[in-house]
Order: C-alpha cells, then sequence, then structure tokens
C-alpha cells in the first residue's frame, strides 16, 4: 500500500491550455512518477515553475476517498450507462480511489471537476513500455524543447521539426519529440505518410495544408466551451470553422482516395467529416450577429428549442404592448394627437412637455428628467409596467444565461468526438511539418529495426546544421554500433573538437528516426532503442545541499539504475569533478560496468587516456575514436629560453577518427579565450615539464620491467649503458641518470 505525500499540479498547463488533467498526485513512488500529457514538461523545469501544495493526509484515507468518489460519481448515475460507469469506478484498486479523490477535490476548487465525470474516457497506464525513456536531464543536454544558452525554442530539435501551421499541431509535435515510439509499425506509419507527402505530385496534400493554415486554436477553444468558459464569439468562430472545415474537407474526398496512398493520412483525413458532424446543427440555430455582438438574448433564431426564452420574451412583449396602447390614453389627458414617447439615456417611454406647458401635466405623474425647454415624465401606469418590464427583462438575461450553459452542455456530449476530429488534424499538420524538414535539410528515410545496433552514414547535427546554413559546410560523422560487434566508442580529443556535438548528434538522430522523422544523414539504419541517457556537465545544487561532484554521480547513479541492453547510454567527461586518479579511477570503472554488465550502446567521452586501455581487455565490445586535428608546432618560441614557450596551435578537423589522442590541447582553449600571454608562456612551460615527468616515469617502469625479466649479468649491464646513454642525453631531470648510476 503506497503512502500519500504531495500533489502536484497547475490550473491549466502553460503548452496544450487543458485544464488541469494533468495533474500529478505524487505517492512514495519506488520508481518513477506515471507519464502524463505534460511530464516532460513538470520533471525538466525548476522548482520555481512549479507549484507543489501538501494536502491533507485524511484526503488520501481510503474510506474518505470513497465516500468522495461515491458521491461525486452518484450524480451521474441516471441511467444504466452512469450505473456502468460507478461500477468501473468503484471497482477501481484503493491506491487508484485515493488518488482519485485528491483530484476530484483539487479540481472542484477550478470548476473543472467535470472533465472527471466519463469513467470510460480513462486511460489506463499499461507495464509495458510505449515509449523512448527520456528524462529531463536529456531532455536539457540534448536541448530537446530548449537550448542551454538563453533557454528559448530557438537552437533546440523542436525548433529545427516544427513548421507546423496550427497551435494544436505544435502541441502534437511537442509531444511527438518528447515521446519517440517504440513499434516499428507507428514509426513505419509516420514514416511512411512523409514519404507519401514528399513524392505526391498531386496539389491534394497542398489543399489540405492551406485549410490547416487558417484554422484558429479550435482544441483549446473545445476546451474552453467544455467547461463553460467561452464566450459566444469564441463559440461561433469554433463551430463555424468546423463546419466550413467540414464542406471543404467533403469536397477533397475524392482526390484524398485517389492520390493519398499513406494508410495513416489517409485514415486520419477521410475520419474527419464524419466526427464534425455534430456541429452543423449547433451553428444553425445561432444568430451570427447576436453571436459576434455577445447578446445572449438574440442569440437563438428559432426558440422552439428553449421554451423559457420564448415564454419571457412574450411576456415582455405583452408589456410593451400594453404601454403603447397606453399612449392613446395620454394624448387623450395631454390634448396631443401626435404625442410619442422619447428614449433618452436608456430611460424609455418618457412624455416630453415643455417647460411652457408643464401646468397641465397630471400631480401624480413621476417627473424623471429635464432640460432649459423640455420636462419628461412617467405616468403612474408607464411607472408600474416599466418596472415590471425591466424586471422581466433581468429575468430574461438569467434565462438566457441558464439556457446558455445547457446549450454548452448538450454541446460539451460531442467534446471527444470533436477532440478526436482535432487531434487527426494534428497529426496531419504535424506529417506536413516533418516531410518540410526533409525535403528542405536534404534528409534520408531512416531503416528501423528490432536488432540493437546504430548504423549512421555522414550523420549531422540537426540543429547545428541549421544554424550554420550555407554559410559554413558542416562536417559529417558516420557511427557505427551494434550489439553484435562494437557496441562502445570512446572518444578522446582536444578541448572544442567537437567531441559533445558528436555524440549529441547520435542520439538526436536516434530520436528524430523513432520519432518517425526523416534523418540528417545519408543513409541510417536505427535499431530501437528503449531510451536515451546522457550524463554532461553538471553544476552544484545549493538548494539541496550537492556538490557538483555529487550531481555528477547522481545522475551517473540513475543511469546505471534504469539502462537496459536496448538504451543508447551517453556519458561527457565522467569523473572530472574531483582529483585526477578518483576521476580516472571513477571514469574506468563505471565504463567497464557499462561494458561487461549492462552492455547498452554507449558513447564515453573522456580526457582520461587509462581509460582507453579497456579496448585492449574488451577488444570486440570497444572501439577507441578521437576528434580529428592538426598540430602547428610552428607557433612555439624560445626566444628566451623555456620561459618563452607558447602553446601549439591546433586545428580542428571536426573528423571522428580511429585512435587515442595522447593529448586534449587545453592551452590552446586557452589561448583562442584570450588569456593573457604571461600566463600562457608559464603554463605552456609547466606543461612540457609535466609531460616530460610522466613520460620519464611511464619510460623508467618499462625499464625495470625490462631489466627485470633478463637473466644474464652480461646482457643487463648492456643494456644499462645503452638505456644510460639515450634517456640521459634526452632527459633534463637528474633523477633517471642517478637511478641508472646505481643499478650500474
Amino acid at each position: 500500500m503506497v503512502s500519500p505525500w504531495y500533489s502536484l499540479g497547475c490550473q491549466r498547463c502553460r503548452h496544450c491550455h487543458r485544464p488541469a488533467v494533468g495533474l500529478l498526485i505524487v505517492f512514495n513512488w519506488s520508481r518513477d512518477p506515471p507519464v502524463s500529457w505534460c511530464d516532460s514538461e513538470f520533471w525538466s523545469v525548476g522548482d520555481d515553475r512549479i507549484r507543489v501544495e501538501r494536502m491533507n493526509n485524511t484526503h488520501f484515507e481510503y474510506s474518505h476517498a470513497f465516500q468522495t468518489v461515491m458521491e461525486f460519481y452518484a450524480r451521474e448515475t441516471v441511467d444504466t450507462q452512469g450505473s456502468q460507469s460507478l461500477s468501473g469506478v468503484i471497482h477501481l484498486e484503493k491506491p487508484v480511489i485515493c488518488a482519485l479523490a485528491a483530484i476530484i477535490r483539487y479540481l472542484k476548487e477550478f470548476n473543472l471537476d467535470k472533465v472527471l465525470s466519463k469513467p470510460e474516457n480513462f486511460k489506463q497506464l499499461s507495464s509495458g513500455m510505449e515509449f523512448m525513456r527520456i528524462n529531463g536531464t536529456t531532455l536539457r543536454n540534448l536541448e530537446i524543447l530548449q537550448n542551454q544558452t538563453d533557454m528559448k525554442t530557438r537552437g533546440s530539435l523542436l525548433w529545427v521539426l516544427d513548421h507546423t501551421k496550427t497551435s494544436f499541431g505544435r502541441r502534437k509535435l511537442k509531444k511527438w519529440v518528447t515521446q519517440p515510439l517504440l513499434k516499428l509499425r507507428d514509426i513505419n506509419a509516420r514514416l511512411d505518410a512523409i514519404s507519401d507527402v514528399l513524392h505526391s505530385e498531386s496539389s491534394v496534400f497542398e489543399q489540405i495544408e492551406n485549410l490547416l493554415r487558417k484554422l484558429p486554436d479550435v482544441e483549446r477553444g473545445l476546451c474552453s466551451i467544455y467547461h463553460k468558459k467561452c464566450s459566444t464569439q469564441e463559440f461561433f468562430l469554433i463551430v463555424k470553422n468546423l463546419c466550413q472545415l467540414k464542406s471543404e474537407l467533403q469536397a477533397l474526398m475524392p482526390a484524398v482516395n485517389s492520390h493519398v496512398q499513406s494508410d495513416l493520412l489517409r485514415a486520419r483525413v477521410l475520419e474527419v467529416p464524419e466526427l464534425l458532424s455534430p456541429v452543423e446543427p449547433y451553428l444553425k440555430v445561432l444568430n451570427e450577429q447576436a453571436a459576434k455582438a455577445g447578446d445572449k438574448t438574440e442569440l437563438f433564431k428559432d426558440l422552439s428549442d428553449f421554451p423559457l426564452i420564448k415564454k419571457r420574451k412574450n411576456e415582455i412583449q405583452e408589456v410593451i404592448h400594453s404601454i403603447q396602447m397606453h399612449l392613446q390614453e395620454l394624448r387623450k389627458i395631454l390634448k396631443l394627437p401626435s404625442l410619442q414617447y422619447v428614449t433618452v439615456s436608456g430611460q424609455e417611454f418618457m412624455v416630453e412637455i415643455k417647460n411652457s406647458a408643464v401646468s397641465c401635466v397630471p400631480t401624480d405623474w413621476v417627473k424623471v428628467g429635464s432640460t432649459k425647454a423640455v420636462s419628461r415624465f412617467h405616468s403612474p401606469f408607464v411607472v408600474e409596467n416599466y418596472r415590471r418590464l425591466n424586471q422581466l427583462r433581468e429575468q430574461l438575461v438569467l434565462d438566457c444565461n441558464a439556457e446558455w450553459l445547457d446549450f454548452l452542455e448538450n454541446f460539451g456530449e460531442h467534446y471527444h468526438t470533436l477532440c478526436k476530429a482535432v487531434d487527426h488534424l494534428a497529426t496531419v499538420d504535424c506529417i506536413f511539418s516533418l516531410a518540410k524538414v526533409a525535403k528542405q535539410g536534404s534528409y534520408c528515410r531512416p531503416t528501423l529495426q528490432e536488432e540493437k545496433k546504430i548504423i549512421i552514414k555522414n550523420g549531422r547535427h540537426p540543429m547545428i546544421d541549421v544554424l550554420l546554413g550555407e554559410q559554413d559546410q558542416f562536417v559529417p560523422n558516420s557511427t557505427n554500433l551494434s550489439q553484435d560487434s562494437e557496441r562502445v566508442m570512446i572518444i578522446t580529443g582536444p578541448n572544442m573538437g567537437g567531441k559533445s556535438s558528436y555524440i549529441k548528434q547520435v542520439a538526436l538522430v536516434v530520436i528524430m528516426a523513432q520519432i518517425g522523422s526523416y534523418v540528417p544523414a545519408e543513409e541510417a539504419t536505427i535499431g530501437i532503442v528503449d531510451g536515451i541517457f546522457t550524463r554532461r556537465g553538471a553544476a552544484d545544487n545549493i538548494y539541496k545541499g550537492r556538490s557538483t561532484f555529487m550531481e555528477e554521480l547522481t545522475d551517473t547513479a540513475e543511469i546505471i539504475q534504469k539502462a537496459t541492453q536496448r538504451s543508447l547510454v551517453i556519458l561527457d567527461e565522467l569523473g572530472r569533478g574531483t582529483s585526477t586518479h578518483d576521476g580516472i579511477a571513477i571514469a574506468y570503472a563505471t565504463l567497464e560496468y557499462f561494458i561487461r554488465d549492462v552492455k547498452s550502446l554507449t558513447l564515453f567521452v573522456t580526457h582520461y587516456p587509462p581509460v582507453c586501455e579497456l579496448e585492449k581487455r574488451y577488444p570486440e565490445q570497444v572501439g577507441n575514436y578521437h576528434m580529428g586535428f592538426l598540430v602547428n608546432e610552428d607557433g612555439s618560441k624560445q626566444d628566451s629560453g623555456d620561459m618563452e614557450q607558447m602553446p601549439d596551435s591546433v586545428t580542428f578537423l571536426y573528423q571522428i577518427t580511429r585512435g587515442i589522442a595522447a593529448r586534449s590541447y587545453g592551452l590552446n582553449v586557452a589561448k583562442l579565450a584570450d588569456v593573457p600571454r604571461e600566463i600562457l608562456q608559464k603554463a605552456a612551460h609547466k606543461s612540457k615539464e609535466l609531460e616530460g615527468l610522466v613520460n620519464l616515469r611511464r619510460k623508467r617502469l618499462e625499464y625495470f620491467i625490462d631489466l627485470w625479466t633478463t637473466h644474464s649479468v652480461k646482457d643487463l649491464h648492456t643494456r644499462a649503458a645503452e638505456l644510460e646513454i639515450q634517456e640521459i642525453q634526452t632527459s633534463p631531470h637528474n633523477e633517471m641518470k642517478t637511478t641508472l648510476l646505481e643499478l650500474k
């Protein structure tokens, strides 16, 4: 039995504008919280963008929760269908009922609890995975929804793929981007649809796209209508656009049947007119002018379906008629045959008399107003009936508001059907968007399969490729990972050489392929990946009391727990947050664990040469690579001895290459960053000194091993003499010389 802790949610989602249906009730979860339509937003943003409210524990007690659920659904039990719904709810598991009761209580505060009234629309979460697992850390690291520079959409994967024409299509595409598919059939259905759009010579797709371009945000509008929060103007706009769309799509049906080859597109487009058919009757009863003006009293053309409004209007007309008939009597009293009522500043049925003739006005008349020239009066009969008329008009407004809400309630019965139609349109919009991206970027169609492999020929980073444009040519790189052969790449190379861009490129191509999108490459064969896990960069978390290294290890531990053989794991410079020896040890042990135990496809970026020795231990599974570069040593100056040394100049080739890069050339980055020359000279001198010392110790170790394996005394003296000459001549240090002399 799980115990309750917090209620997490928002009144209305910032992205899809749906009400708080995405509210999450968080228990003591032993694993990830359940996925909702807005989960990627909730779990990837900072705390300041989430409202966390603690709920009273009594709300989660089963007895109280059961009573709340029974009371809520009992009001819906008016027919057999309602009884079945209630029966389905009360037989839910106890933790589910506790969570449901908490959601009901929360949504009632916003008058949004109606969304829970139909349990048949609940979607049960299955134990089987439906989408690729991408956590908030990966969303940030791969810049899926926003870049890491200014946290804007520009520069993100969503920005590259988003050419949608509608707001609801944009929200759908965002869901696709954060939830790549796992089923080959569904992925290939999207790829077939994109291929159909790209290669079709018919104008039907362009016509459908033009229809989408004219649509307002009907998804948000339907949601507002369903919760009775819409105005008459918004209702009329949404309904009219849906009716027009229905008729225009029906006119395109012959062309769709003839020219659309994709099963996905054909099914979605052909089904929309039928789903939109309930809308037409609601448009026919509306008075367009009144709807646009927001006048609910004149909103409905035919009042036969609105008897209360009809009755109230008849009563109003009777009162107005009696007041008008009273005018004959007033003419006789005042002896003015042409007398007419006047209306000034909203006051009606006034009798206007010149001030010179006021003496003929009966004393029981009520003076309403006057000017220098005239005075205006109400007779006792008008006073009484005008008061009655205003009461009836106020009641009419109330009656019209009530009928309007009933009208919206009746329209809301078709909400889920209409939402399905909008979802179909959003899918079509997303397909058109991905097709446009594929065409503009010269992308290729990936081949998806169940085998665990990632083979990419001349792949490109989708965001960098677009940002560079035609001015700078992006250097493509290939990747070949397979579960049956080499499945781990250890990548070294100079700072700023393109290591991080390369590994992110591989992950982004995989995500795009499983979205069902074409990918930036010449060829791509992608085995279905169940999750992508990344660990790159880190900063301390003062709020949680975690150091940079602690954050680094926490992310790594999470990956170790959740990664499987079918996952893609990306580790960028693991172990850099602590001392060199500890960092090397952690990086080495962690990578070996992934090689030996997890057996996932892994990209491991490091500046630690000892980690590369894993290729020797696991030659079939591991390959050493580095980002290509050229070193120009002509820039080194020694005008005043060793202290005048300058860092080597490095030319980046941005090309993945077999082998290990012995150095990281960090001083070259310092030079590019305009670090003062004096510091660079000192750093270059110190770097050479430390490098020489390390090489000296390595050679000494090799020397001792060689001597240890020598069995002849004569050979021992001979080899010692040879090595003494070589090492003493090349070494500026006396350490090796002393050692050799002692041994000799």
